[in-house]
């Protein structure tokens, strides 16, 4: 049955989006859409398809978005442990059958602590029910319904109490998003995973200061990549970042237990649930006795227009909160507060929005994505930047690179970086690098990160443009010119007593076929030998003495965009006159190189023999006979499987390029005597894909970038490739010695780039190459220090700034700001812009200085401070006591 995408999110991701309980651990049956009668393939191509939602919807910014994500999240610690078992159906039955369990006894416990905490009253409002029943996600309706008449309980109409936010929202709503991936209900278990029971008060609370933090960052950046690192090691920076500026860890996690009780105070909840859902998120039981019994029982008095103000802007819902703050009674007290803050955050908004508007124009997508984004997680109900989210186009795809094939062109590239949801791609073709996606000829559209041009016209310069898109716009293009000039194909040789023919196949676009022929030995060019008369298609020919070989130099004749005649390369075809038996292949050489965990690509070459045709065989099984022993055709079709793909004949060589199953598996040359239908076995080669590495992992240290990996046990030789955003990448090779003794280590520029691994396998016939494993190395933000000195008398107003940079930078901007206060201004919005300086190249052997006179009527105390805007990840010094005049 095919995937009903819209059935699975209304009966599966809707009931799941406002559960603050979280995923129910056991439910894995119904978050999957998975039913016992499913077979293996149904589920597998339910598995597929759910996941390829998951990942499709996880980038967004709504409440599903945070469920698929936290699925996904979940998904991938499941295919870590159990892997393929999960496409049996016995494995499913297993987890239906552990929920089942699971679930009844859940119900009685439900049941057993509602008779405990509500039996005196007996009933029980809709929203207690509601919010208790939110942390048993385990339990559907029909199973709450039944603990609620097991506890002899009525349910009554639910009386609605919001709750308030309790720290700086912006840090903090990136943090709880972090968490809602992670699964952590509080900060604690961002820095010691799995630390349950925990205390926070008295002598004995688990340790949350800086240097903690700092070791488990350590700790974490030594983990092989995964979705779930990259966001543990994300929230753990922000908590560095927040000891940093002084904020308490420990109490910062104590706030994250009592929100979560807040509301359960607000409606009423009994003492005995409330250290219950205080246990849940880890706190120890007597820490969450003393909570509990600390909650003021007025909790949920912040619950007025302020307090729904206060929840729509840490909701992310701005404009609803500018709409409530408009209708605010004149006296209200908190009318000015509310909206000085909402005014602030939407000019944060409005900046940000200026900021992607001017990114988007100096073709920075990637920054622009970055800053839309941001602007989201303050103002998620604004349409406006959602819809130019969504149609921004993403930045152009990377490394494109063309070959040519005999029946065409191949591309081939890489997905544009920071992209999570599924790019599409439109490759165009044009006499001219296209500039956009409507000009030109369409090559293909597709998700593929290839594409083939079987129609590209030869002896043309022709240049291609590949666009992306994620469902907006279509980006820039990845540009590359090449040209085709293809051979005859497919040559055959067929010799009578008084006669012989050869035949070929001519590209379409052929003006014609030149051939020349030499007699004993093979033409030494193109224009070597006597003119034979030949069509498209191939030439007759006499037998001359009937003892020398004849030779034929067969070239395909072509009419470049101007006229001129072009020639494609020589090909040659060679006469046996000799009555002799065809030679068998005595080396075969190949190389094999991994696609995927499916699939690889072999190259083979061998020398081509004096007379016959060779077919390649592969199969799983060494042949029964030995090289040189001539056979049956109907035994030689017997063995194995035959590999078909086009051939290229490289003066004394032929070359085949084949796609093959990544297992290990025998190759054997057989060369074909048509007159006698026989074959000559050639000498096998066992050849496959070796093991990929495990685990890579690469640490930055300031120009160097330490790489680890797992080794596979048999292998003891790997290639490392180093790829900059912008240059040539840089290959090694290593053995398993040389990485065990000195590492491997590689110098990197500032941009970062990416490192790749794969593992390498030479044998007596060739080399394998196992699919390479990759990850990414961050670039290092560049250091700025300034200073602002007097220049000039003691009343003078003039000052001096200096900027110096730790390494070159371009396109520096500036922004000097003074603001009068006893506060530092945070943001440049919040004072007077003195000067703003753009397109600086700054170099740190030579500080940049900027003179510059101080406005009249700046009262003391005042600040004067420099922002970097750009670069936006700049890491800025501030010279405290240089800044702050009083």
């Amino acid at each position: 049955m095919a995937f009903d995408q819209r059935a699975y999110l209304r009966e599966v991701i809707g009931p799941l989006r406002d559960r603050p309980g979280g995923l129910s651990p056991t439910d894995l049956a119904r978050h999957y859409g998975v039913n016992p009668e499913m077979s293996a393939a149904e589920l597998r191509e339910q598995l597929i398809a759910v996941r390829r939602l998951w990942n499709q919807r996880s980038s967004g910014v709504d409440s599903a978005a945070r469920v698929c994500a936290q699925l996904h999240s979940r998904d991938e610690q499941l295919r870590n442990e159990h892997g393929t078992a999960m496409f049996e159906p016995s494995w499913w039955r297993d987890r239906i059958e552990e929920h089942g369990r699971g679930t009844r006894a859940e119900s009685e416990r439900f049941a057993r602590d509602l008779a405990q905490s509500y039996g005196a009253l007996g009933r029980i409002t809709q929203a207690q029910l509601t919010e208790i029943a939110e942390h048993w996600p385990g339990l559907d309706a029909e199973q709450i319904d039944t603990s609620v008449r097991r506890a002899g309980l009525a349910v009554v109409d639910p009386v609605e109490l919001p709750t308030g936010p309790g720290m700086e929202r912006t840090a903090y709503r990136s943090l709880l998003r972090l968490q809602d991936l992670l699964g952590a209900p509080t900060v604690v278990q961002v820095v010691h995973p799995g630390a349950a029971p925990f205390r926070l008060l008295g002598a004995e609370a688990v340790p949350l200061d800086a240097a903690t933090v700092r070791a488990r960052t350590q700790e974490a950046n030594r983990l092989a990549d995964a979705a779930a690192v990259r966001n543990r090691k994300e929230a753990l920076g922000l908590l560095e970042r927040a000891a940093a500026d002084g904020v308490d860890l420990r109490l910062l996690a104590l706030f994250q237990v009592v929100d979560r009780l807040r509301s359960g105070r607000a409606r009423g909840l009994a003492d005995g649930l409330l250290v219950r859902i205080a246990t849940d998120t880890g706190l120890e039981q007597s820490d969450a006795r003393s909570v509990v019994a600390n909650l003021p029982l007025d909790a949920g008095q912040d619950a007025g227009p302020a307090g729904r103000i206060r929840d729509l802007v840490a909701d992310g819902q701005l404009l609803a909160a500018r709409q409530a703050v408009a209708v605010l009674p004149v006296d209200d007290p908190h009318r000015d507060e509310l909206r000085g803050q909402v005014d602030t955050l939407l000019g944060e908004v409005e900046s940000l929005r200026r900021a992607a508007e001017e990114a988007t124009r100096s073709e920075r997508e990637e920054e622009a994505t970055r800053l839309l984004r941001s602007a989201l997680r303050i103002a998620a109900d604004d349409d406006d930047l959602a819809e130019r989210l969504a149609a921004l186009a993403p930045a152009p795809p990377r490394g494109l690179a063309a070959r040519a094939t005999e029946t065409g062109v191949r591309l081939t590239w890489t997905a544009p970086p920071g992209q999570v949801a599924e790019v599409r791609y439109r490759v165009v073709r044009s006499d001219r690098p296209p500039r956009s996606a409507a000009e030109g000829e369409t090559v293909s559209e597709s998700a593929l990160a290839e594409a083939t041009d079987p129609a590209a016209p030869p002896a043309r310069s022709l240049h291609y443009g590949v666009f992306a898109s994620v469902g907006g716009d279509w980006s820039r293009p990845a540009t590359v010119a090449t040209r085709i000039v293809p051979p005859v194909t497919a040559v055959r040789v067929s010799v009578r007593p008084d006669e012989l023919s050869c035949s070929w196949r001519t590209h379409p676009a052929a003006e014609g076929v030149r051939v020349r022929r030499t007699l004993g030995r093979p033409p030494s060019s193109a224009q070597d030998g006597e003119p034979v008369p030949a069509s498209r298609a191939g030439l007759s020919d006499d037998t001359g003495n009937g003892v020398t070989d004849r030779y034929y130099g067969i070239v395909a004749v072509y009419r470049d965009e101007r006229g001129a005649e072009v020639e494609g390369p020589l090909v040659v075809a060679r006469a046996v006159l000799r009555d002799a038996a065809p030679s068998h292949v005595e080396r075969l050489r190949a190389h094999v190189t991994a696609l995927d965990a499916q699939t690889a690509t072999a190259h083979f070459a061998w020398l081509t023999p004096v007379g016959g045709t060779v077919s390649i065989r592969r199969s799983e099984l060494r042949p029964t006979w030995a090289p040189g022993t001539r056979i049956r055709r109907e035994e030689m079709q017997g063995y194995g499987e035959a590999l078909v793909s086009d051939r290229i004949v490289q003066e004394a060589e032929t070359l085949l390029e084949v796609t093959v199953p990544s297992g290990r598996f025998v190759y054997v040359p057989f060369t074909l005597d048509r007159a006698t239908d026989t074959a000559v076995v050639g000498e096998p080669l066992a050849l496959g894909v070796t093991e990929p590495v495990r685990q890579l992992i690469a640490r930055r240290t300031g120009d160097e970038v330490n790489v680890a990996w797992v080794w596979p046990p048999s292998v003891n030789l790997a290639e490392v490739t180093f790829t900059p955003p912008h240059g040539v990448p840089t290959v090694q090779r290593l053995t398993r010695g040389q990485v065990t003794e000195s590492g491997c280590r590689l110098r990197v520029g500032s941009g970062g780039g990416r490192v790749s691994v794969r593992t390498v396998e030479r044998g007596p016939g060739g080399e394998a190459y196992s699919a390479a494993e990759s990850v990414p190395v961050d670039g290092v933000p560049v250091a700025f220090r300034y200073r602002i000195r007097r220049d000039g008398g003691l009343f003078s107003r003039k000052r001096l700034l200096s900027v110096d940079v730790d390494q070159p930078c371009e396109g520096v901007e500036l922004l000097l700001v003074a603001a009068s206060g006893v506060a530092m201004p945070a943001r440049p919005e919040r004072g007077t812009v003195l000067s703003r300086v753009t397109g600086l190249s700054l170099h740190p052997d030579a500080p940049w200085q900027l003179p510059f006179t101080l406005p009249t009527g700046l009262t003391k105390p005042y600040w004067l401070r420099c922002f970097v805007i750009r670069p936006p990840n700049a890491r800025v010094t501030d010279p405290i006591d240089e800044m702050k005049v009083s």
